[in-house]
């Protein structure tokens, strides 16, 4: 997974239309199917180093990066902070998306209310781990279930067997303990649950 990062510099000019700008940026994460989260930030630091506006974008690999850079909605956004005088600097970086070779969270928050789905089939608790990042641990027992999402997700099947369909799909993956699927944001996903699976989702 690849976060992309765009720190921008506004002109008087681009500071006139900046709730424009916030509104093109984040349309990007419709417009542009395989972007699995993006976030605009408005900058309230007072420095003169300071820059006022950030975006972060979270895409699947280097190639879908590229695919992002050189996406038809994306160039038109950048047509426009160009028209403005918009300077920007920029930061891109993988994210190690492996199973974690940890077996717990030192100093997370857990919810002792239990999330409760599909008659008591699918069952978490909530982990607010030290990066203050939300996950959610539970089990699934077998059957066949439907889930939407608002923020992105990334799970990890910890043990147990699934197959997944996501909603822009049109066949079947299956994923086994120790590997992951990932889901964007303001989507769906069906799956099969072939055993007892224990697994870890991360909220984005």
């Amino acid at each position: 997974m690849v976060k992309h990062i765009v720190f921008l510099k506004l002109t008087p000019q681009g500071f006139e239309k900046k709730d424009e700008i916030i509104q093109k940026l984040q349309n990007l994460q419709n417009d542009i199917d395989f972007v699995l989260a993006l976030e605009v930030g408005v900058n309230f630091a007072v420095e003169d180093r300071a820059y006022d506006l950030a975006l972060t974008v979270i895409v699947g690999s280097k190639e879908e990066l590229h695919r992002y850079a050189t996406h038809p909605k994306h160039l038109t956004v950048i047509e426009f902070l160009k028209s403005l005088g918009t300077t920007s600097k920029v930061v891109d970086y993988e994210v190690n998306k492996a199973s974690s070779n940890e077996s717990g969270f030192a100093h997370a928050q857990i919810t002792k209310e239990a999330n409760v789905y599909f008659d008591g089939n699918v069952t978490s608790r909530s982990v607010i781990d030290k990066d203050g990042i939300r996950k959610t641990l539970g089990i699934m027992m077998p059957g066949t279930y439907t889930f939407g999402t608002e923020a992105a997700e990334h799970m990890e099947i910890i043990s147990g067997e699934v197959e997944i369909l996501l909603e822009q799909d049109s066949n079947w993956e299956t994923v086994k303990a120790g590997e992951y699927f990932e889901v964007p944001a303001n989507s769906s996903f069906d799956i099969k649950v072939k055993s007892i699976t224990d697994y870890c989702c991360t909220y984005f």
